[in-house]
């Protein structure tokens, strides 16, 4: 199988070739002194830490649960796949035979119930997998399994080996499956807080609803990939019908509510929310409904906590006990999770000059402690609320390698094999140029943009069907590279790359 790679391993570095300075550093030192480090072959070959530094939250644990799938990804872009696959086979062994994923897997707890706060219990299985969250009503619930469902569809875009695809079917059927079963019968997904615990957003989380649809429509693509033609017809109808549901009950008038409670009813009384962002970043917003909430959210201070972003809600302080089950407000903050909705949200339409100076912030909270993130930051509004105080956690560089890559950089690697290449980016940039290489499935292509125009150089053992175009919006310019072997590549150019194809 062939690996992905913008950079190699940890010696040198085929960095993107970014204009920001600020940037460009922080980018290498996601990479150095983050994601790599967090990698630990002495626990097992694939195994990653949550923490760069191996000391939060267990140096042999595993979070299928989120964690997992942001580094994953960002492990791909890198050239990791073999890793990645190891870890992708040691999670896949802790499915459950119903289909359902563990969002935790905590090897030095197995078989055991551990306390946790406010009088809870935490449950282990014997073989250290965790299904059922502490806090009551099960937060969490269907994380696991759309993670999975996302990180089957990254390895194959990367690779397009169709013999694992294949291999795979089983496992992407019982999860796809069991996610279709938290769907009610009027298309609202259940399983309390999708990311977040306190809030536990009892019962239908907006973030579930949208997340899950990416996760069914991804997962229709890989069974369309297998001529699984009824399973993903399957995937693609829930995904209809949670849209439906969403447009119906969660456009709260003038912005998206946060969820849905099942004695209490809608929940909007926070201000603009993560489900704003992810409401656009999904396309589950209509026209209408972004022309009235867009405006309100794209240069919102208040998303920015302790000078990061992205904080859940703007108005944090506003939520009540019971919303926290009487537990503590631990969630009530800005983590990478938000930050990768609010760019996705932002490279949709095509804000980026708001996506730059996101990347910026991070940059800058990153740099001031020695180019490593906190897992939380908390608003002014609130105050200090950590009760676990992780100061190497890997999830803001993990996906502030994806952002670059999905939102700045605009790289699609389509289902065919095609590369779809979409910037995001400032005028500055375009008249300085950016660019880079990238391998996968044994392709490797040398790019850069510059002012309105593309040129390259391709080779591999396939032809190539390239697609680029000047933000989202604009008309696509394609080109169909033929197969070249060996070296220099054959190159290519688009003289003009401009507004609306022009």
């Amino acid at each position: 199988m062939t690996q992905t790679h913008v950079q190699p391993y940890l010696g040198e570095l085929l960095l993107p070739n970014l204009p920001d300075p600020l940037i460009a550093e922080a980018y290498e030192q996601a990479i150095r002194r983050n994601v790599l480090p967090a990698l630990d072959p002495r626990i097992f070959f694939g195994y990653f830490s949550v923490c760069a530094d191996h000391r939060g939250h267990g140096a042999n644990t595993t979070y299928p649960g989120l964690d997992w799938g942001q580094s994953c990804d960002a492990l791909l872009w890198l050239g990791r796949t073999a890793e990645v696959l190891a870890s992708w086979n040691y999670v896949r062994a802790f499915q459950r035979g119903d289909g359902l994923v563990p969002f935790a897997i905590l090897p030095d707890y197995a078989g055991k119930t551990l306390d946790a706060s406010a009088g809870c219990k935490l449950t282990v299985e014997s073989n250290g997998a965790v299904f059922l969250h502490w806090v009551p009503n099960n937060p969490l619930g269907v994380l696991a399994n759309v993670t999975f469902l996302r990180a089957a569809e990254a390895i194959y875009r990367h690779t397009q080996d169709s013999a694992w695809l294949a291999a795979q079917s089983p496992w992407l059927k019982k999860a796809a499956s069991w996610l279709m079963t938290q769907v009610s019968g009027e298309g609202l997904v259940h399983g309390a807080g999708f990311y977040v615990e306190r809030p536990a957003r009892i019962e239908h989380d907006g973030i579930s609803q949208c997340c899950t649809v990416e996760a069914m429509e991804g997962a229709a693509e890989l069974f369309d990939r297998m001529a699984q033609a009824a399973d993903a017809e399957l995937c693609r109808a829930t995904a209809r019908r949670i849209r439906d549901a969403f447009s119906r009950h969660f456009w709260a008038g003038d912005h998206f509510a946060e969820y849905i409670h099942p004695t209490r009813g809608v929940i909007s009384s926070h201000g603009y929310t993560d489900v704003d962002w992810a409401a656009i970043a999904a396309g589950m917003a209509d026209d209408s409904q972004i022309s009235s909430v867009w405006p309100a959210i794209r240069r919102n201070p208040d998303f920015i906590y302790d000078g990061i972003p992205s904080g859940i809600a703007t108005e944090p302080q506003t939520y009540e006990d019971w919303e926290m089950q009487n537990i503590d407000r631990h969630d009530l903050a800005a983590m990478g999770r938000v930050w990768f909705l609010e760019a996705a949200a932002r490279s949709r339409m095509d804000d980026a000059e708001g996506l730059l100076r996101s990347l910026e912030l991070v940059a800058e909270k990153g740099r001031a402690n020695g180019w490593h993130w906190r897992e939380r930051y908390y608003s002014h509004k609130t105050g200090c609320l950590d009760v676990s105080h992780i100061q190497a956690y890997v999830e803001y560089a993990a996906n502030l390698i994806r952002i670059v890559q999905r939102d700045v950089m605009g790289v699609a690697l389509d289902m065919d094999g095609g590369l779809s290449l979409s910037p995001c980016a400032t005028q500055p940039w375009w008249e300085r140029g950016f660019g880079q290489t990238l391998s996968w499935a044994g392709r490797e292509i040398t790019y850069r943009f510059h002012r309105d125009g593309l040129t390259g150089t391709y080779r591999g053992s396939e032809p190539l069907r390239l697609r680029a175009r000047r933000g989202r919006g604009e008309a696509w310019r394609c080109l169909n590279l033929p197969a070249q072997a060996g070296s220099p590549g054959r190159e290519f150019h688009i003289q003009t790359l401009s507004r609306n194809g022009r």
